[in-house]
């Protein structure tokens, strides 16, 4: 967006402030969205979640960060001010932590309601289905081992030795 003839950035500072936070709140938005979807959760790896988890919080973070710095010379001055910038910022900062531990937890308790996640050895060559059925009982839990190792080059060549995480159950 083109500024006036003359303004700086600091004009606009309550502005980019004010964005900052709306893309918080929505990226927060979104991640308690997917986090309570059942068919979206069921396609994620606890990597997956962690990561949503964690850009949430960055965002989060991010507008906590401009907030404070925008409003930091009206903070030190609340007592001589007409104005009331002073103090009404910090409900804001208290709300967006509030959000960031609620995304934080609701990633948490999706983590937590699967089973333990750990590496298991394969024992000789084959593929994710046949191993699926092996450890298992289920080929079609292939996809979720496939999920958990995006790191498989190719998931019908698994050699003996090799390394994949899997649920314990």
């Amino acid at each position: 967006m083109a500024m006036a003839a003359g303004a700086t950035v600091s004009d606009i500072t309550e502005l980019v402030t004010a964005v900052k936070t709306q893309v918080a709140l929505q990226l927060a938005l979104d991640a308690s969205d997917i986090l309570s979807d059942a068919s979206a959760i069921d396609l994620l790896s606890p990597d997956d979640i962690e990561q949503i988890a964690g850009d949430t919080r960055t965002a989060i973070q991010a507008a906590i960060d401009q907030t404070r710095a925008a409003f930091s010379d009206a903070t030190s001055s609340v007592s001589e001010s007409s104005s009331a910038s002073g103090v009404t910022w910090q409900p804001v900062v208290s709300n967006l932590k509030d959000i960031a531990l609620a995304i934080q937890e609701q990633a948490t308790t999706v983590i937590t309601q699967r089973p333990p996640l750990t590496t298991r050895t394969v024992g000789s060559e084959t593929n994710l289905h046949l191993l699926a059925h092996l450890w298992y009982g289920d080929y079609s839990r292939a996809a979720e081992l496939l999920r958990l190792n995006p790191t498989l080059r190719n998931p019908n060549d698994l050699k003996a030795g090799d390394v994949i995480n899997a649920y314990s159950r």
